[in-house]
């Protein structure tokens, strides 16, 4: 008759919450670091040359701001990985980019301007979008390596 009995159930993984949220903070802050110091010290050596002497300090101003963006992209990076647990977010095609932008440039936006709110200092608004955009890419480079391929 039927080979399959009745008392089999299918078992579907969980979302990981623990790893996307961790690596979120690990990582996202990390990333948006390295993403200002690459586009500066890219500008620097188009600008005005490098010599082989500069590449160690082209080195440490990346290693430097990596470790600053860790800190300064810290909370924006946990809302981010909190709010990717939160949807089930998986990245499993080119679609999911649009969405993980969105939530990283909004992130990044709340952060910034609780920020601004703080300090009573008001920043251009190219650069306040600048930041977010940066936040946004740095959602979506965290997201191939913290979510989920398949669903």
């Amino acid at each position: 008759m039927n080979d399959i009995e009745s008392s089999t159930t299918a078992t579907v993984p969980s979302y990981p919450k623990g790893k996307v949220i961790a690596l979120y903070g690990v990582l996202g802050g990390a990333v948006g670091g390295l993403i200002i110091a690459s586009y500066t010290s890219v500008r620097s050596v188009i600008e005005r040359g490098a010599s082989i002497h500069e590449v160690a300090d082209i080195i440490v101003v990346l290693s430097v701001a990596t470790v600053f963006g860790s800190i300064l992209g810290l909370l924006p990076a946990l809302l981010t990985g909190y709010i990717a647990y939160k949807l089930e977010l998986y990245f499993d095609s080119i679609r999911k980019v649009l969405p993980l932008f969105v939530i990283g440039f909004m992130c990044t936006f709340l952060c910034v301007f609780w920020y601004i709110l703080g300090s009573y200092s008001t920043d251009s608004a190219i650069n306040i979008i600048l930041i977010c955009c940066i936040g946004g890419t740095s959602a979506i480079v965290t997201g191939l390596v913290a979510l989920p391929k398949n669903k």
